[in-house]
């Protein structure tokens, strides 16, 4: 009896070790992924980054929001001929574009002697869309945006306006598309702006 569990016991042992050996997970195969993130600051511009001394008569403007319309996400999307947003299978934004343009307004109003971010109830307040964020490739690569801006005056009355702007980007992504994302955007911050203080 000993004898015949010593080797049934050997033989399980050998079994198990066995199926441990042939059983291997295989790991997945994925596309790599790799991170932009919009250069919002000129190296310039970051150097020079003391506070601007704003004008006694500066604007008082509260910054109300600032999202998308529609899901953009983090990937970076190509627009095809046909109008189809395509998804980048291995680049992405580090977050989602409507936060670039928030950080974008905030650095703008930062370097604006003209105008002031303030959070008070009495002030005209700015609201921004995030309508287009995207790559096309009609006649050269170029990053697309525009933005909806809702300006709301201390009479209640909105003003709407959107602001559209592209530059061209090098072919082979990441090229200097991060450079390229961060001047669209602080271009639209600045058209943005503009906007709000004619709308007073």
């Amino acid at each position: 009896m000993t004898r015949t569990a010593r080797t049934l016991s050997c033989l399980l042992f050998m079994f198990t070790t066995l199926m441990l050996i042939a059983c291997q997970l295989r790991r997945p195969t994925t596309a790599p992924s790799r991170v932009l993130e919009p250069q919002l600051l000129e190296p310039q511009m970051a150097e020079q980054s003391g506070t601007v001394s704003k004008n006694p008569n500066a604007a008082s403007i509260r910054l109300l929001y600032t999202e998308s319309r529609g899901n953009f996400g983090r990937r970076v999307l190509h627009r095809q001929p046909n109008g189809e947003l395509v998804e980048d299978p291995v680049w992405w934004w580090s977050t989602s574009p409507d936060r670039y343009l928030d950080t974008a307004l905030r650095l703008e109003a930062a370097s604006s002697p003209k105008l002031r971010l303030v959070d008070a109830g009495d002030v005209p307040t700015l609201a921004a869309n995030l309508l287009a964020w995207s790559l096309e490739s009609s006649g050269g690569t170029r990053l697309v945006g525009a933005v909806e801006f809702e300006m709301t005056g201390t009479d209640r009355v909105v003003r709407t306006q959107i602001v559209r702007g592209s530059e061209s980007v090098s072919d082979e992504l990441p090229g200097d598309l991060a450079a390229v994302a961060g001047r669209l955007m602080r271009h639209l911050a600045s058209e943005g702006f503009s906007f709000a203080l004619s709308a007073q």
